[in-house]
């Protein structure tokens, strides 16, 4: 008897030792935390270190083109968390908190086996035990099932942890991250230095999920406008500070209103004058910007509207030929841009 028991000890030993909790990561997964950073995650969740878990898990990340999923699966069935994020941390907190749930009601959950009879015919709580081809009542009256004994009482999940293949909606890190963005892309200037000129413009950013804030450069594509008997060159470089805050959309597209300031040189070479010259004079506007966006994942872009409200217009004239180009009060810039995202 006291080897046996030895026995039955050391078995016990070696089975808490082994590790409750085994994952695998798939093919773009692999940022998502192993078997060893999780289960950290779930003892800091609940407050212990887990030495006696009833029950192993198997947990296993996935990235399809519709975000990350885990699969959880137990004896008590499967249950299944997605996130539509670009990284894996939202969906590693939401698997970590599953877990602890799962962990906690199995703790609560009353041992699942009837007492066993000794070999003394006695069962655990010292009571006499049924011989086996007794008879079952006494003067043929029902004897009261020994089966209900055994069915424990039935398991209480925690919510949405329910027995079965189940999806869970994983929380987001877009809703309220902070990200780093950085796009470029094309541009049209209209009533700056011709009723239409091409542009190409980057910028830098950072913003949340109501904000943002972005600065950036604005190059012309050099326009040659014909005037009398030569013609005039013009260039502008400039760069533009903005700050914009979602007026409406969700996760997948916002609309927001931006404003800002817009500062550049612009410079105009004559050529083919009597006397030719190189003007410069800098351009000073205040956007007010419609801008719609989606910066929910890794990529995005972001499509912009503004009026342009000019400081000081730039009207350029050839002397005995006459005004060159008169720029009216109120000019535009449309662009197009595509953005990458960074979640800090």
């Amino acid at each position: 008897m006291g080897f046996c028991a030895m026995l039955a000890a050391a078995g016990t030993a070696r089975a808490r030792a082994e590790p409750f909790l085994s994952v695998t990561r798939g093919a773009g997964a692999e940022g998502c935390p192993d078997a060893a950073r999780l289960i950290a995650r779930v003892e800091q969740l609940r407050g212990r270190p887990e030495t006696g878990a009833i029950g192993a898990y198997a947990v296993s990340f996935t990235r399809g083109d519709d975000g990350f999923r885990a699969s959880i699966r137990s004896g008590s069935g499967a249950r299944e968390l997605r996130d539509r994020g670009g990284s894996c941390a939202a969906l590693e907190q939401a698997t970590a908190v599953t877990l602890a749930l799962l962990l906690d009601s199995d703790a609560r959950e009353p041992p699942s086996q009837a007492p066993e009879a000794d070999a003394g015919g006695e069962t655990a709580s010292g009571a006499p035990a049924m011989a086996a081809g007794a008879p079952a009542t006494a003067a043929g009256a029902p004897a009261p099932s020994q089966a209900s004994a055994a069915v424990p009482p039935a398991r209480r999940e925690p919510p949405g942890a329910g027995g079965g293949a189940r999806e869970h909606e994983a929380p987001s890190p877009e809703g309220g991250a902070t990200r780093l963005t950085l796009a470029a892309g094309a541009a049209g200037l209209f009533g700056v230095v011709r009723p239409f000129a091409p542009a190409l413009s980057a910028e830098a950013g950072i913003g949340g999920a109501r904000w943002r804030a972005t600065i950036g450069a604005l190059w012309l594509v050099p326009q040659t406008l014909r005037h009398g008997p030569g013609e005039l060159r013009e260039t502008l470089l400039g760069g533009a500070a903005r700050v914009c805050f979602a007026a409406a959309g969700s996760e997948a597209l916002r609309f927001d209103v931006c404003s800002g300031i817009h500062a550049g040189r612009l410079q105009v070479a004559a050529s083919g004058y009597t006397r030719n010259d190189v003007a410069e004079e800098a351009w000073l506007a205040v956007p007010l910007e419609l801008s719609l966006s989606r910066l929910s994942g890794p990529l995005g872009f972001d499509v912009g509207a503004a009026a342009l409200l000019p400081l000081r217009r730039n009207d350029f004239s050839v002397d005995g030929v006459g005004v060159a180009y008169s720029s009216p009060p109120v000019g535009a810039l449309v662009s197009l841009r595509g953005v990458g995202a960074w979640v800090l």
